[in-house]
Formats: structure tokens, sequence, C-alpha cells
């Protein structure tokens, strides 16, 4: 039954074979990779005029207004340059290493693992505030429509997060073909939005206010710290960009180009719509609004709020809350990707690594959704409080990628290396300064968390890939040393009394080992009966005939347990661990509620031995009838 609920709801199993029929190309790969980086243009221009909005003050003329907003044009450039030198950076990424792992492998292997490791640690940081703030960002653009949304939000923030989930365990295919008309859908939005707002500036021209190099310079309470706020919370649009990069092995062949031409299509598009939005607000003179974001702004003086101009402006909103939503796509791509990169290297748990019955990381699928749930519960899903520790470990990202691709070029010294390594560099101190912008500017809002947060991660995943290293150097083996059909040491059978259970361990023992004894812990309350219970497991041993020497042990504490693991002490002390086998009788009940009924000596023993003891144990079950 629980088979058939898990066939229906994700789909039947597919065969290893089959994983070519399930990859992807461009087309989808918009669909599922891009929408966490488009849908930052929904907020990325708000977040510019956010910061010019203490300037402009209340009742400045529309001139001096456009000479303000004309800074976000100038911060919306600077973006589209970074985004096309990360563009760069992350193509060589995706040449050089087309097993995936973007930002984390360039650092692991051409900076040193604290680089990777910390570049990973704010990549897994970013991917699940990138679940918990879509998902809520969705849910605050729906509520104000839905009143019951509005009062439920955490309950529909979990859904949704449960909701998507279940479509990426259905397979990557699935998932893309589920978003594809909403990520489309917002590009046409936007481009619509633009095509026709050029062509009202140019019908009315008069209503156009542009600014001017000489009123830009005369804006009073610019500075050069407020410029860099205003950079730093535009470059929230670049946000999304290295999930390509991370994803390379769930292209078609030839994987790397199709990955390549991805990340070009989809730096192309943000800038444009980038452009788009920053544009039309400057022509418009249209400024912050908390509770009507930009794009909103722009579809209601563009299209009207009456007959065809009011439904192609729900569209338009619409389209910005399904592309928000889905923007949490994009990590239940990229981040199973990263944790299998790194449990490949050993950083990660080995069980993150297996793919499920679609072909799909559904372990990492599944692990993201409950540490991004646990975000949400913590911070009750306010945007506010999660967005504060999303900037830094974006763009620490950006800067270790950055930094990877220079000491690259500078060791390989290839064609055109010093014109490559100038733009690098440029992209390193753009990334780095957007980085501290964050980490100063939002430093008591939570940014202080994440710099808390990376090194306790790299610590966590430096233990891990040691315990991998250790088990691999414990488990190794010596060829010098000879192999023996029987061990040499000593085998162990403790027995309650003479039964089918004990005498089924016993004949097992004596078959595949030489040396075998039987042991037998006797007690009672007095001296008398413990007399009598050593002659009754005697008697019963001389029936049995078995040729196997029985040690009869006897406790005055009532302890059996006990007294076996003190027997077991004793052994080590005489053979080697490697030497010494226990041959454990153990007898099951049919209905779970029977076990109660019974003593739990032999699991009591069991659980001693695997977790103290490096001896080999064997248990030998018998199920009961009834």
């Amino acid at each position: 039954m629980i088979f058939g609920i898990k066939r229906l709801i994700v789909g039947r199993p597919l065969k290893t074979r089959e994983s070519q029929h399930v990859k992807i190309g461009i087309f989808r790969g918009m669909a599922i990779l891009t929408p966490d980086a488009l849908s930052s243009v929904a907020y990325a221009t708000d977040q510019m005029e956010f910061i010019l909005a203490s300037i402009i003050g209340t009742g400045a003329s529309a001139a001096y207004v456009a000479n303000v907003l004309g800074f976000s044009l100038v911060g919306t450039f600077i973006v589209a340059g970074l985004a096309l030198l990360l563009f760069l950076a992350y193509r060589n990424i995706i040449s050089h290493y087309p097993i995936g792992g973007g930002a984390y492998s360039i650092g692991l292997n051409d900076l040193g693992r604290f680089w990777g490791l910390s570049a990973a640690s704010t990549l897994i940081i970013g991917y699940t505030l990138t679940v918990a703030v879509s998902i809520a960002s969705g849910v605050d653009a729906i509520a104000p429509f839905i009143p019951y949304v509005m009062y439920h939000k955490l309950l529909f923030n979990v859904l949704l997060t449960l909701f998507i989930m279940l479509i990426n365990l259905r397979g990557t295919s699935e998932s893309a073909k589920a978003f594809i008309p909403f990520a489309y859908l917002f590009i046409f939005s936007i481009i619509s939005l633009g095509v026709v707002g050029v062509i009202n500036v140019f019908s009315h021209p008069g209503n156009v206010h542009f600014p001017s190099i000489s009123g830009m310079q005369a804006v009073s309470g610019m500075s050069l710290f407020l410029f860099l706020r205003m950079f730093a919370n535009g470059c929230s649009a670049l946000t999304g960009i290295e999930a390509v990069s991370n994803s390379v092995p769930i292209f078609r062949e030839p994987s790397v180009k199709r990955a390549q031409r991805l990340l070009l299509t989809l730096v192309g598009t943000l800038s444009l719509l980038f452009f788009i939005v920053s544009g039309l607000a400057l022509m418009h003179g249209l400024q912050y609004n908390p509770d009507v974001p930009l794009i909103q702004q722009e579809s209601m003086i563009i299209f009207g709020l009456h007959g065809l101009g009011y439904i192609i402006s729900l569209v338009v909103s619409f389209s910005t809350m399904a592309i928000l939503i889905i923007a949490a796509n994009t990590a239940f791509t990229g981040c199973p990707a990263l944790w299998s990169s790194m449990a490949r290297d050993g950083f990660m748990p080995r069980w993150i690594l297996r793919k499920g019955d679609r072909l799909v990381y559904s372990n990492g699928i599944v692990f993201l959704t409950f540490i991004s749930m646990l975000l949400t519960f913590a911070f009750d899903a306010k945007i506010g409080r999660l967005i504060a520790l999303y900037g830094v470990s974006v763009f620490y990202t950006f800067t270790v990628s950055q930094l990877g691709m220079v000491v690259r070029v500078f060791r390989e010294r290839g064609r055109h290396w010093m014109l490559t390594a100038i733009g690098s560099l440029i992209g390193l101190t753009l990334t780095a300064a957007a980085c501290m912008m964050f980490g100063v500017t939002r430093f008591f809002d939570g940014a202080w968390l994440v710099l808390i947060a990376v090194p306790l991660m790299v610590v966590m995943f430096t233990k891990i890939k040691h315990h991998y290293d250790q088990t691999k150097r414990d488990l190794k083996y010596d060829f010098t040393v000879p192999f023996h059909k029987y061990a040499p040491g000593l085998t162990i059978v403790p027995i309650a009394s003479v039964n089918k259970a004990s005498v089924a361990a016993l004949q097992h023992a004596i078959s595949h080992f030489n040396n075998v004894i039987a042991v037998h812990v006797v007690t009672a309350d007095t001296e008398e009966g413990m007399k009598k219970a050593m002659q009754k497991i005697e008697k019963e041993w001389e029936l049995l005939g078995s040729d196997i020497r029985l040690v009869v042990i006897s406790s005055q504490y009532r302890s059996v347990a006990k007294r076996l693991q003190r027997f077991v002490e004793y052994e080590l002390s005489q053979y080697d661990s490697s030497d010494l086998t226990i041959v454990i009788p153990q007898f099951l009940t049919r209905r779970w509620w029977q076990s109660l009924l019974h003593s739990k000596t032999a699991g009591w023993l069991l659980a001693w031995l695997i977790f103290n003891k490096s001896v080999r144990v064997i248990t030998v079950p018998f199920r009961l009838t009834l």
C-alpha cells in the first residue's frame, strides 16, 4: 500500500539507463534554474530606490526626482556589467568542473579547503533562504487578494513548500514541465511592459523627465557610502546566477555547452528585464512604495485600471507572484546537486549522494525541505527577518568564484589571459564591495548569524571528511596477513537454557568456527536456588551431547547482561578483538506487543557489543509460531 501511494505521488521508478530521457535542455532549464534570478527583478529596483528615498523628500520636483533616480539607472548598468563578468567566470567554472559544484569546486581546487567549504556554506545558506524567502514573498503577494491566506500565512508557506518538494521528487523533467508556463509568462509580461511603456514615452514625451549629469551632481545628500549601499541592494538582482554552474550534470549532452548557453541566456534576459523595470521607473518618476512594488506601479500607469488594461495588469501581478513562488524551485535543483558534489568529495553524508526512484537526489530534496521549513517556523515566515541573512551569503559566493578565477588565470596564463584577469579583478572588486556593504549595513539585522554559521559549517564539513578518511584507513585491508577459512580465535555462544533458539545458534557456531564455548549465567535469590539452577543446566547439557564446552557463571547481583559483559571483557584480555566472535541466539515474536513480555538480555548484550567493542557479533534469529 505504501509503495502504491508513493508511485501515485512520485511516479513509476526509472531505470538508470533512462537517465538521458529525464535530462533537460535550454528551454526547460530556463524554467527550473533561472526563476530565482529572474524573480529578483521584481524587487531589485525597489531595493535601490528604497535607499534613494531618503534623499528625495516630500514635494520634490519631477526633474529632481529624475536626477535622483538616475543613480538607480547607473546602479543598474553596473549590476548588468557585473552580471556579464559573473557570466565569464561561471562559464569557465562550468568548463573546468562539468560535474557541478560551482563556486565550491573552484574554491576547493584553486584556493584551498577553507575557501571551498566556506563558499559551499554560504551557498547552502543562500539556497535554504531562497526557498523560505521566495515562498514567503509569493504568499505575501497572494494574501491581499485572498483573506483566508492573510490569516494563515504560515500554513500556506508549509503547504507550498511541500507542493514544490513533491513536484521535484517526480523528477527534473516533470518539474520543468510544471513551471515552464509561469517562467515564460513572467518574461513575456515584463518585455510587454517595456515595449508598451517605450511606445507611450514616445507618444507623450512631455510627461517624461530624464536625468542630467549636472543635475545628478547637484543632488544633495548623495555620498559614496549611500551609493554603495544602493549598489549592494541592486546586486540582489544577481541572486541565483550560480545555480546553473552547480547543476551541469542535469543537462543533456553536450551538458557543458548547454549549461554555458543557458547561463548566457539567463544573464541576457535578466539584464534586459532589469533595465526595463529601472528604466520605466525613471521615465515615469516612480518612487519606492512599500505597499505597491514598482512593477505593479508601472503596469497600472502603462495599462491602466479599466477594461482590458486592468486584466493585463492582473496578469502582470499574477506572473510576478508566480515567479516569486517558483523561484524556490531553483534551490530544489541547485542545492541537492551541490550536496552531491560535496558528498562525492567526502564533506557531506554519503546518503545524500544517492538518487531516488525518479533519478533525482531525493534525499537532498527532502533534507532541503526540512531545513527551509525550520527557517520558516523560526522566523515566522517574515521576509524582512529572513532577507537580512541573504545578501552576505550570496555575494561571498560570488567573491570566492571571482577570486578563484583570478588565481586560475594567473596560474595557467592561457590565451588573452591578461584581459581575462582584468575582468575577473573588476568582478572581484565589485562583488567583494557588495559583500562588505551587506555585512556592514545589515550586521545587526541578522548578517552576524551568517558570520557565525559559516565557520561552524566549515568545521562540521571538515569533521565529516575526517570521519570518512579515518574510516577508509581503518577498513583498508592488510594483504600481507594470510586469509584463514576458519577464525583461529574463540567463539562464545551465550545461552539462557537448552532450547531451540540456543541450539540453532550453537549449530551455526560449530559449523563455521573451530573453538566454540557456550556460556550460561545462573541467577537465584538463594544459594540453594543457585545450586539447583546450575544442576539443571548441566543435566540438560549432558543430554544434548554436543561436545561443546559449557561455562556456567553464577551472578551474585542477579544481572545476566552485566555478568556476560564481564566475561567478554576477561576473554578480550586473553584474545585480540579480531579473534573473538559472539554468536547470540535471539527469538522473535509474531506481534510487537509480545516482545514486551520477554526480557531484553540478548538485545542489551548486542547493543553493548556493537557500540563498545570491536568483536565480531552474529545473531541467529528464531521466530516463534504464535
